[in-house]
């Protein structure tokens, strides 16, 4: 670490020394861009060099991101920038405060362009960025501005991976370290289903396999397996949300280089100038030895630069994301588009030369995805078979199977359980006064109340039990328990926001005896509800002491 950074200062002295008014920014990496191709072992000054004297170029070298103080310094400099373009940020700064970063700089318009890089480091070799005369940091970032009338940008990331199988749920997390995927050890996807083990070999046998996860449904990233805890755990690239969907993604080498180049004649539509390339660490061990392989692609038609960093910065519909085995371009451009360059990209081709391994990845993903077509279709049909279509609660067909079951439970786990039966007062009235589509509502907005207030009590299941009639079972309550729950209902009901009228309702509440047969216990809870009725209605009448 030392010897690199020694070899660093003597480059910056030179620098400094014949070009002190250019601003200069760098970090740790494991390869640079050089001549269209990616080198290993020598330092790569690379010099960006605009034309248009508007142009400007400006760096902030006092490794901000490490306070709110320095952001908002630095998001009000971005602010009054005339002519933004894009912002870079380089850092070497843990996954947190620069995903507390990413919030502010996504106050900054969309127009922007945000995009940078991760240095590359270990716990033997720590990552480290520099600018200008500043010395180097090893926890925190510096960024570039970029503006000009005429300059102009545009980003893009590659990808290339292929998710396959069902989505799994991170079930518990912290940070990046990923415990549980539907409750089972996260170690267990890679064991079960893949049969990579916990050896020396995990990282770069898992890197063929990293995870797509869907945060939301506009957020999706890729991140890769760095290493197997003791307790089954993963530690990742970076940070896994808990509760977040993941499906296990592979890597086919003719895909990715399809997608490479889709994405590389999008990029040559711009006509640029230049293009500035981060590319990953990991995606570049996966490539092996064909590691240069995309940059070569992309330098054929344009002018490139750039290195390969441990993770690619990139706001992505108006999101920045830190992206993992992807490659996040910029391409620049002064004035106008004068010309595009002449492409001749020839697509890989799949026919009979696909392989073995590929044509197995297609077939398990065909089956996958019709399956799980096939699973939200039989969703949909178990929750209309069991839903009343007006009012979204339990039919009464699905509420009486609940009642039933309980009554014939041989294992003693519903043996102590109540009803509660309600019917609307004068309902007849609010049809016949203010007609049926208000009766609709009001039994939409009191079926809102039971779903929201009701319905997620523990051990309580609400129904509709025909017309205005509506059905509660509840297990392991007392007595007093369920009178105040049928007391909440009496009272809330009648406060509900109906527009044209009030509502009461009468209600009926009983205990399940031992050995009684569900009907029984159904017809005397419909007893006291019109015992309720007849003493006046808005009532609750109950064969339980209170």
């Amino acid at each position: 670490m030392q010897d690199n950074i020694n070899k660093t200062n003597e480059v910056r002295k030179v620098l400094a020394f014949f070009y002190p008014d250019i601003p200069v920014i760098g970090c740790s990496a494991t390869g640079e861009i050089f001549n269209g191709t990616m080198c290993d072992h020598e330092i790569v000054v690379s010099a960006m060099v605009f034309e248009d004297p508007d142009t400007r170029v400006e760096i902030c070298p006092y490794y901000a991101i490490k306070d709110q103080v320095e952001m908002d310094d630095l998001l009000n400099m971005a602010k009054e920038t005339p002519d933004l373009r894009g912002v870079e940020i380089i850092t070497a700064a843990p996954y947190q405060p620069l995903e507390a970063a990413r919030e502010y700089i996504d106050q900054l318009s969309e127009n922007i362009e945000v995009f940078g890089s991760v240095a590359v480091g270990d716990d033997f070799q720590k990552a480290f960025i520099f600018a200008d005369d500043y010395g180097y940091s090893k926890d925190s970032s510096a960024c570039v501005l970029y503006s000009g009338k005429e300059l102009h940008m545009y980003t893009d990331r590659m990808f290339g991976w292929k998710a396959i199988g069902y989505p799994l749920t991170v079930t518990r997390s912290e940070g990046d370290i990923v415990y549980e995927l539907d409750g089972k050890p996260a170690y267990d996807v890679y064991n079960h289903y893949l049969h990579i083990h916990k050896d020396s070999n995990f990282f770069y046998d898992a890197l063929q396999f990293p995870w797509e996860v869907q945060v939301d449904e506009s957020t999706t990233y890729i991140r890769h397996a760095k290493s197997v805890n003791a307790d089954g755990s993963i530690r990742m690239s970076t940070n896994i949300p808990q509760g977040a969907k993941i499906r296990i993604s592979y890597g086919e080498p003719r895909r990715i280089m399809n997608h490479t180049k889709e994405t590389v004649i999008k990029a040559l539509e711009f006509a640029p100038q230049a293009m500035y390339i981060v590319n990953c660490m990991g995606r570049k061990l996966f490539w092996n030895d064909n590691y240069d392989i995309e940059i070569s692609e992309m330098s054929k038609y344009v002018e490139t630069t750039g290195f390969s960093a441990l993770g690619e910065i990139l706001r992505f519909k108006g999101t920045t994301v830190l992206n993992n085995l992807s490659v996040v371009f910029v391409a620049m451009r002064e004035g106008p588009i004068l010309s595009k360059p002449d492409v001749d990209i020839n697509e890989y081709n799949y026919g009979s030369n696909m392989s073995l391994t590929h044509r197995l990845a297609v077939f398990i993903n065909t089956i996958t995805e019709e399956l799980m077509e096939k699973n939200e279709q039989l969703t949909e049909m178990l929750y209309k078979s069991s839903h009343d279509t007006l009012t979204g609660l339990l039919n009464r067909g699905a509420i009486e199977q609940i009642i039933i079951d309980a009554t014939n439970d041989e294992e003693g786990i519903y043996n102590k359980w109540h009803l509660i039966m309600f019917d609307i007062d004068d309902f007849k009235r609010v049809n016949d006064t203010f007609g049926h589509s208000e009766g609709d509502n009001t039994l939409k907005t009191l079926s809102e109340y039971l779903i929201n207030e009701i319905a997620v009590i523990s051990n309580v299941k609400v129904g509709r039990w025909g017309g205005e009639e509506f059905m509660i079972f509840a297990s392991d309550y007392t007595d007093d328990e369920i009178l105040d729950i049928a007391e909440k209902i009496r009272a809330n009901i009648k406060g509900l926001p109906i527009d044209k009228n009030h509502i009461s309702v009468s209600i009926g509440v009983t205990k399940h005896k031992p050995n009684e047969e569900a009907l029984v216990t159904i017809d005397r809870v419909d007893e006291l509800l019109y015992l309720a009725k007849d003493k006046g209605k808005d009532k609750v009448c109950s064969d339980i002491s209170n």
